[in-house]
């Protein structure tokens, strides 16, 4: 695996590069049976750790809340730490942003294939750093599919070039549907609300979807906007998403 200047330079006028077959298919094989294992049981770990589906729409075999989105996993068990802090990526981004960098966070998220409703597990045009407050060219995201993805099944769309002037568009907020949240300590359940880049500023007309093989990475800038498709593959479908930051920042 080797980012050569030719992604370099892709990444820094389109905002974006995909660096295929970044992490070993054992190292993903290994994550997404785990994942498998915490949507069908989710572990004892602190509930900050996890994102639900709406427990009154959708529950596990169990009769647990599904966890959608698992955050900083990384600091829970070796099997995420493995890709989290692998040499590819540590190495890929320091290449993109020109410095050493360190780890700023992790999350899985899982696009369950049980969802009925019209949304389907879809994200909307955002851009990170509205959520991460990121300065530019201070941080980079790498998305790495753990199945093959496609226009079906949950594969990313970016606007190319929408990382120039390195502007944040003010974005709304929503609910996803079914609603994603959090347990708290009493058990009750709190939705939250997503942010995104306003509909009737969108112009779908220029974005670039790209099918990706598990395993592949996708990186980009924290301004760059981006979304995914809606889950229709009738199987859970799931994602790692590692940010890294120049070190020190």
């Amino acid at each position: 695996m080797q980012v050569t200047e030719q992604h370099i330079e892709h990444y820094r006028q389109q905002g974006y590069c995909l660096v295929k077959g970044l992490i070993p298919t054992d190292l993903i094989a290994a994550v997404r049976a785990r994942v498998e294992e915490i949507v069908a049981d989710k572990p004892d770990w602190p509930e900050r750790h996890f994102q639900v589906v709406d427990p009154t729409r959708y529950t596990s075999a169990g009769g647990q809340a599904i966890p959608q989105g698992i955050q900083r996993p990384s600091q829970c068990e070796k099997v995420f730490t493995t890709v989290a802090h692998h040499d590819h990526i540590a190495a890929a981004m320091q290449r993109l942003l020109g410095s050493p960098v360190e780890c700023f966070t992790d999350q899985i998220g899982v696009k369950l294939g049980a969802i009925v409703e019209e949304q389907g597990g879809r994200s909307y045009y955002h851009q990170d750093s509205f959520y991460w407050h990121i300065d530019p060219e201070l941080g980079c995201n790498c998305w790495i599919p753990l199945q093959d993805v496609d226009r079906e099944a949950i594969a990313l769309a970016v606007m190319p070039g929408s990382q120039r002037g390195w502007q944040l568009i003010e974005h709304e907020s929503y609910f996803d549907d079914p609603p994603m949240g959090h347990l708290r300590e009493d058990g009750e359940y709190v939705p939250f609300k997503r942010h995104r880049v306003p509909l009737d500023q969108v112009d779908f007309a220029r974005e670039v979807l790209l099918p990706m093989a598990a395993g592949d990475g996708l990186f980009f800038t924290n301004y760059t906007w981006h979304r995914s498709e809606p889950n229709r593959s009738g199987e859970n479908r799931a994602f790692y998403a590692i940010a890294y930051q120049v070190r020190g920042e």
